[in-house]
């Protein structure tokens, strides 16, 4: 990856912690004025901070204005700034938002990543979305409840117009990742209305389980249908534990066209079981007219939970097995809804001084019929990228996109990558294994999901095939940025102040004096003494870490030059020189610096010059006016008081 500094970085850079925004900006103030929290600190963005930054609502209204909303909510996964998507704009919000109580004067350099160069198609597939297809796309495929394509209903002829009702707002150039089942055979096994496994929902325990259709309501108390997952199993979970007093809540199915044949069943298990209660109801209703209490209490509900037998476990917890298959021929042709509901309440008693608060845990939901002798359907899950030309969606062909048979092969039970499995590490193998062939300089794009920050989202890379490799197109370079507080508000400065301390061996300070003395060495060796750390052409010492302007020092060290001048034209010398001291110095050890449109950039300098009874602070001022060149600014020479 290739670094770029938009002010040179040196390996010494933290040195650069005396700069002292608080002499600039408040000077002359009492102590007890000056700013309480002025700091200068050095900062990488993490991937969370990517994530942060992509959700800043200050974030979101200015992408809305300039037009960059998807290149906004992309960042949290390809972690990179454009330059639609300029970190000096975006940066400020989210460093107001981590450093809430910072004071004038304070600055932060930040380190990030910058995408210089990528193909603009490839930005284009990393802001894609995904898009599911759901069980009322595949009805309106078959008239029936086929949950996949099929080759002779294939996604390709089925995708784009079930994209044109689903996303109506769709722009041109917009890309989709499509999410579906497809099927090597034709129907001829089970039709499935309903088969929900909780999966990929949730990577870690939440308080309430979202699941696509299904609508999670607290009917009486506070409590949820939580979502878990335990040893790569996810299912849902109700339990009135620590709730304070009675709690019913209802996990509702999506809306269901039961066929001929066609029954329930699912997996559950009790943990904690009390006898005083925390039981599950499984009811089913032909009229639900929402989602409300009050939708749910206006509704007819059939019990059906005499057909659920959930064993009472020997220990804490049972294992989730099936617990019902219930014949749902009642309801041939109609549509209905199921729910699981849960009633505890932790101020009911059984006779042991327990509470009704037992755990229910429900799991692999299927709905189906017994089919027509054929044998189950069977498919897989698969995905492919589609593209918008403004009127139209169809299959689009520039990238492969890895679908979850791809990570299994990889040795993944998901079908993303994230921190812990890093696509670099997978997708060359990947390449080399599809396209055995690939000659010199072939070009391959894929795209794949990316799961960072609990939200999963597209990313893609380029690789050309190259010496016998695929290399990835980085198009990356990680860039250094500082931001100045000021005015209440954070602000991109570019400019850099460098404060050299008058301290022996101070590293910064000897740095920058010795490479003024060796300029002057290599070009006029004469004015440089002896020891070869300090010189008398400009004063500069590396050893005490100032510039000596006594006339005496400067006539004792050379006296063939200035033995015959006078202390007044002596000193007048060392000023007219001084400006052009640092000069060398920047050249030398900034020789990355350049001027950015639109911005002034600057280079100060605080440090100490001794008349032979003192050490006064100065300061100095350099303009950056072409990649690694200087010139002063005049008049910014001025003693600091």
């Amino acid at each position: 990856m290739k670094k770029r500094y938009l002010f040179p970085v040196l390996a010494i850079a933290l040195m650069f912690a005396g700069c002292d925004y608080n002499e600039k900006n408040f000077e002359g103030l009492d102590e007890m004025s000056k700013p309480t929290d002025v700091f200068t600190k050095s900062y990488t963005l993490t991937e969370a901070d990517y994530a942060s930054i992509s959700s800043n609502k200050t974030n979101i209204a200015l992408a809305k204005d300039d037009g960059v909303e998807k290149e906004l909510a992309a960042l949290k996964t390809t972690m990179c700034f454009t330059d639609a998507l300029p970190a000096s704009k975006y940066l400020p919000a989210f460093l107001a938002a981590k450093w809430i109580g910072a004071d004038s004067g304070s600055a932060v350099k930040v380190t990030y990543k910058m995408n210089v160069g990528q193909p603009a198609y490839i930005t284009a597939l990393n802001t894609a979305t995904i898009y599911k297809v759901t069980k009322e796309d595949y009805e309106s495929v078959w008239g029936a409840a086929f949950p996949f394509f099929s080759p002779a209903e294939t996604a390709q002829k089925h995708v784009p117009g079930i994209l044109s009702k689903a996303l109506p707002d769709a722009k041109t150039g917009d890309i989709v990742l499509v999410d579906y089942n497809q099927s090597a055979n034709e129907p001829g096994g089970s039709v499935v209305a309903l088969n929900e496994s909780f999966e990929n929902y949730w990577t870690e325990a939440v308080n309430v389980a979202e699941v696509t259709g299904w609508h999670n309501v607290t009917t009486v108390g506070t409590y949820s249908w939580n979502g878990k997952i335990f040893s790569n199993n996810s299912y849902i979970q109700a339990s009135a534990y620590k709730h304070t007093g009675a709690l019913e809540v209802y996990m509702i199915s999506p809306l269901l066209s039961i066929t001929n044949g066609m029954s329930l069943a699912f997996d559950a298990c009790y943990g904690n079981y009390t006898k005083a209660g925390g039981r599950l109801s499984v009811l089913v209703s032909e009229n639900l007219g929402g989602f409300t209490k009050e939708d749910i209490a206006a509704a007819k509900w059939d019990d059906i939970s005499s057909s659920v037998s959930i064993p009472v476990p020997t220990g804490s917890y049972g294992t989730l097995g099936n617990v019902c298959n219930h014949d749902l021929s009642a309801y041939k042709g109609k549509k209905v809804y199921v729910a699981f509901r849960y009633n505890g309440d932790s101020t009911v008693k059984d006779e042991d001084g327990k509470f009704a608060t037992t755990t229910v845990q429900v799991d692999n939901v299927v709905i189906k019929s017994e089919g027509n002798g054929a044998g189950d359907d069977v498919y897989e899950a698969t995905n492919g990228l589609y593209s918008f030309n403004g009127t139209a969606w169809s299959v689009y062909t520039a990238a492969t996109s890895l679908d979850k048979a791809d990570f299994k092969l990889m040795g993944s039970n998901y079908d993303n990558f994230s921190a812990t499995m890093n696509p670099d590490n997978y997708l060359p193998k990947f390449l080399s294994l599809t396209y055995p062939f690939a000659q010199e300089d072939n070009v391959k794009a894929v795209a794949y999901k990316y799961f960072a920050s609990s939200v999963t989202s597209v990313k893609a890379d380029e690789y050309a095939y190259t010496s016998g490799a695929w290399v990835k197109n980085t198009a990356v370079e990680t860039v250094t940025d500082q931001f100045v507080y000021s005015g209440g508000k954070w602000n991109f400065d570019p400019s850099t102040t460098i404060t050299l301390p008058v301290v022996k061996n101070d590293p910064t300070s000897v740095l920058y004096y010795q490479t003024i003395t060796d300029w002057v060495k290599e070009n006029h060796s004469e004015y440089v003494t002896s020891y070869g750390n300090n010189d008398y052409y400009f004063g500069g010492s590396a050893y005490n870490n100032n510039f000596d302007f006594r006339p005496s020092a400067w006539k004792t060290n050379v006296p063939t030059v200035y033995g015959n001048m006078s202390d007044d034209e002596l000193t007048k010398l060392m000023w007219e020189r001084l400006p052009e001291s640092f000069v060398h110095a920047l050249e030398k050890l900034h020789a990355d610096a350049a001027p950015i449109d639109g911005l002034d950039v600057f280079y100060t300098f605080n440090f100490g010059i001794y008349n032979g009874s003192s050490t006064t602070t100065w300061t100095i001022q350099y303009k950056v006016i072409a990649k690694g060149k200087f010139e002063y600014v005049i008049d910014s020479l001025k003693e600091v008081k």
